[in-house]
């Protein structure tokens, strides 16, 4: 682990049930692997800052230009994908003189900062200015990914789509699984979405956790969306399948399919009955689990954010931050 308790790290996210927890999770991975606690200046409503104070996050209120002023950070984290609210915290960052990080996905956005971090499978676009740090190489996971220890269920499937609309489509999904395979057991990790009324005797609901490490290292197979959980489950060595459930994450999951990391499908609109038959051709395939198995764990390590905190160490004691 870099250590940089030293330096005062200021990050900036959004997170809800639309958007999903992924820039939130990752902020805190950058920040564990950094040794720091998280302080995320957060957008979302008082049930979101509710989740982030349970995954172990500081929270703190106030405009760029106060916060920046107050603090005086050395160095200020950004992973948003609404291009105007980053370039505003963007630019009262530089403002303030701090070290300017900036975390993307597939090389879109504001991409204008002193190191641009984007550990996308796929990459459409490069920084206009200062380091990229860019590839799966770099993928911002929990250092504690690492240290999860295997304990496969031969029979268990995890479907974590996220909370909020994505709910009713993991519930479809796996009511189609068991269907299909009466003795399968499938665990449903919908976030802070509160437990369906009436769910079938195989399918067992997940309540709010601080990570699903433990969840998917106890799968066989893990039917995940295309953001943050579908590289977790590639460093842990979980076949999993990929599910775009929405648009945007369309060329991550191509991207992991034409690898050979994932199995999945990016045309037409998500079929619940679709997802469930390439789960279950993998629960019954052990050859293909092995394979993705070993093909994610090569691409994905686990190890990117030990590799971005190393660059942002280098650069604060290069004398890009105060």
């Amino acid at each position: 682990m870099t250590s940089c308790a030293d330096l005062r790290i200021l990050f900036r996210a959004p997170a809800g049930a639309r958007r999903g927890f992924g820039h939130l999770v990752r902020c805190r991975s950058l920040a564990r692997a950094l040794g720091v606690r998280p302080l995320i200046a957060l957008r979302g409503n008082a049930k979101v800052e509710e989740a982030a104070l349970a995954l172990g996050c500081d929270v703190i209120h106030g405009s760029a230009s106060h916060l920046l002023r107050s603090l005086a950070p050395d160095v200020l984290v950004v992973d948003d994908p609404v291009t105007a609210d980053a370039r505003r915290w963007i630019a009262a960052g530089r403002q303030a003189g701090c070290l300017v990080v900036s975390v993307h996905d597939l090389g879109i956005g504001c991409l204008d900062a002193d190191l641009v971090i984007d550990g996308s499978m796929a990459m459409n676009a490069r920084a206009r200015r200062g380091t990229t740090l860019a590839g799966p190489r770099f993928a911002l996971l929990d250092p504690s990914l690492v240290d999860e220890d295997e304990n496969r269920d031969p029979c268990s499937i995890l479907v974590a789509l996220g909370g909020g609309p994505r709910a009713e489509l993991a519930i479809d999904i796996s009511e189609a699984i068991v269907d299909a395979v009466p003795h399968a057991r499938v665990r449903v990790a919908g976030g802070f979405v509160s437990t369906p009324a009436h769910v079938r005797q195989q399918i067992t609901w997940v309540g709010p956790a601080r990570s699903l490490h433990q969840e998917m290292a106890r799968a066989s197979v893990a039917v995940v969306g295309g953001g943050v959980s579908l590289y977790e489950a590639c460093a842990l060595g979980t076949p999993a399948v990929g599910v775009p459930v929405v648009a945007a994450q369309r060329p991550t999951v191509a991207a992991f399919v034409a690898r050979g990391a994932a199995k999945g499908s990016t045309r037409g609109p998500v079929s619940a009955k679709q997802v469930a038959e390439e789960c279950v051709s993998l629960l019954s395939d052990a050859a293909m689990r092995r394979r993705l198995s070993r093909v994610g764990r090569r691409l994905i390590d686990g190890r990117g954010a030990f590799r971005a905190a190393a660059a942002v160490a280098r650069l604060a004691a290069a004398g890009g931050a105060r």
